[in-house]
């Protein structure tokens, strides 16, 4: 029989659903179950034992059932720190923090989005599709579309991944409700990525402002700050180092972005979609693959964020 290789299996818990996802050692998803209905759901072209090891998983203190097997699991070699084990003859534990390699681009967002939607239709359905139909400037759809951004942008990053590249989506930070859309790790180096879409908007930029529709933004400003606070979690969390540099990607929803770039920033990188994902892939090396695992182990902890489960 064929190895499965490495599978690591990581307790999930947010929006009212509970569940333990399958990753590969790159962080692809392998699949997830759902622990309140008991239902497996594998992505395409993942080996069917994976259900195994995703229905062997028990909290700290209870077993797997009697009708496992060690002989059924003894190819699979869970990476070290995953929060369960899917060897079963021992003990699983429960992980003492999130996989955030599990959150899917714009997650939070999106839910801000859907929770604004129900509180608008609640107060009034005409009024609710109405300001959809003429697009009026609400709430709901500021998040809806911060939330079409990132998922946007989220799947190009995503195809990185072929490339030796590690990428996360929607990594909550400290305690007062910030996050990073997406942190990148692979040979080019540590990147935090800020998506900013804007229908139809023209962007400008220069060495020290950024301006959208001719209205200066915190663009900068907030993606410095972005990435020299991930710096000190990470080297903090990983024991080595680390430099991340800060990107804004944005989005027009035009054929041509509409952005203008009068001089690059220092020190953010400043991106449309046509430059995603080429320009990271283009970046000289930077990280050997030992230090792209260590910083990527730190960078999925949910802890080295927000030192909460």
């Amino acid at each position: 029989m064929d190895s499965l290789g490495d599978v690591t299996l990581g307790y999930w818990k947010r929006y009212g659903k509970e569940r333990v996802y399958a990753n590969g050692v790159s962080g692809s998803r392998l699949g997830f179950i759902d622990l309140a209905t008991g239902e497996v759901t594998l992505e395409p072209g993942s080996d069917p034992r994976v259900e195994d090891v995703l229905r062997s998983w028990r909290p700290e203190g209870t077993l797997a059932p009697a009708s496992s097997t060690a002989d059924d699991m003894d190819e699979i070699v869970p990476a070290e720190g995953a929060g369960a084990r899917a060897d079963v003859s021992q003990e699983p534990a429960t992980p003492a923090w999130t996989d955030l390699a599990q959150n899917r681009p714009g997650a939070g967002v999106r839910a801000e989005a859907e929770a604004a939607w129900s509180a608008s239709k609640d107060r009034s359905k005409f009024w609710a599709y109405t300001g959809r139909i003429l697009n009026v400037h609400t709430d709901e759809r500021a998040w809806r579309v911060g939330a079409e951004g990132e998922e946007a942008i989220g799947a190009r990053l995503d195809k990185l991944r072929d490339h030796g590249w590690r990428v996360l989506h929607s990594i909550p930070v400290g305690e007062r409700g910030s996050d990073i859309d997406h942190v990148l790790v692979g040979p080019g180096g540590v990147f935090t990525v800020n998506s900013k879409n804007h229908p139809g908007g023209k962007i400008w930029v220069a060495k020290y402002q950024m301006r959208v529709n001719g209205q200066v933004v915190p663009y900068l400003r907030n993606a410095r700050h972005e990435a020299t606070r991930a710096s000190r979690l990470l080297t903090q969390a990983s024991g080595v180092d680390v430099s991340v540099r800060s990107c804004v990607i944005v989005l027009t929803g035009t054929i041509v972005p509409e952005v203008t770039i009068k001089q690059m920033p220092d020190d953010v990188m400043v991106l449309d979609r046509m430059d995603v994902p080429k320009w990271f892939g283009k970046r000289p090396a930077a990280l050997s693959e030992e230090s792209i695992e260590r910083i990527f182990d730190a960078a999925r902890r949910s802890t080295t964020w927000t030192n909460q489960v």
